[in-house]
């Protein structure tokens, strides 16, 4: 079978801020030309494995003709929503991924908001290729510090704040939502079949899923994603 990771020519998108920062948030719907073809792949060619300690679930390596086109394609908006200058060479990563655990099996350090990078020019997607009914992803601000984006300047300060504050309770079993005891949800985008977001990879997110959620592992049932960064070299 033939496997296609040609973009959708004419995809529309829209861009929001997020929070009081005013973060910008890239979505972009319909992004593929066949996005049937890369659950058939995920499906069929996929060998999964555990994705690490901190993502409740599996991954998988996805060709690297999904990122190259995928860069290829929005690199002009990256750089005037992100100011990502033009000379700025990047590491481009992605991989199937798919959320397994049940959140109550949690570990606590999973029951808080996170990020993957802080540089200001690292970037995250989720390419959802699943359907409103698994949920979409959350963005946080912490409470104590104010902070909703981490920096290099301010990531010990909130990482200390929390770590203290983790001595003193013990969180629910579930995903950051709204009652977030030491967070404040200042946003969030749903999942929808083919729908691309684009953030900066410091901002505080987590999967926004409801805490009675349980998701099979097979690719063409369960939540389905493509976790993607550009990272500054």
């Amino acid at each position: 079978m033939a496997y296609d990771f040609r973009l959708s020519p004419d995809a529309p998108y829209n861009v929001y801020n997020l929070g009081p920062e005013a973060e910008p948030l890239i979505v972009v719907d319909g992004l593929m030309a066949e996005p049937g073809r890369m659950v058939d792949f995920a499906a069929d060619e996929g060998s999964y494995g555990p994705a690490g300690a901190a993502y409740p679930g599996i991954r998988c390596t996805i060709p690297e003709t999904y990122m190259l086109n995928v860069h290829g394609a929005l690199k002009p908006l990256l750089q005037s929503v992100f100011g990502v200058p033009v000379e700025q060479p990047m590491s481009l990563t992605a991989s199937y991924s798919m959320i397994t655990q049940p959140a109550r099996e949690m570990r606590h350090v999973q029951r808080v908001p996170h990020v993957d990078r802080t540089g200001p020019h690292d970037l995250a997607m989720v390419h959802y290729l699943c359907g409103p009914e698994f949920g979409g992803t959350a963005f946080f601000r912490h409470r104590s510090t104010g902070f909703q984006r981490l920096t290099p300047n301010n990531q010990s300060i909130h990482d200390m704040a929390v770590s203290q504050e983790l001595k003193t309770r013990v969180l629910p079993a579930q995903f950051p939502d709204a009652e977030h005891p030491l967070y404040e949800k200042v946003g969030h985008v749903d999942a929808r079949f083919d729908r691309l977001v684009v953030y900066r990879a410091g901002i505080l997110h987590s999967p926004n899923i409801h805490q009675d959620s349980h998701f099979s592992a097979d690719p063409r049932l369960g939540r389905l994603t493509v976790t993607a960064f550009l990272f500054a070299n």
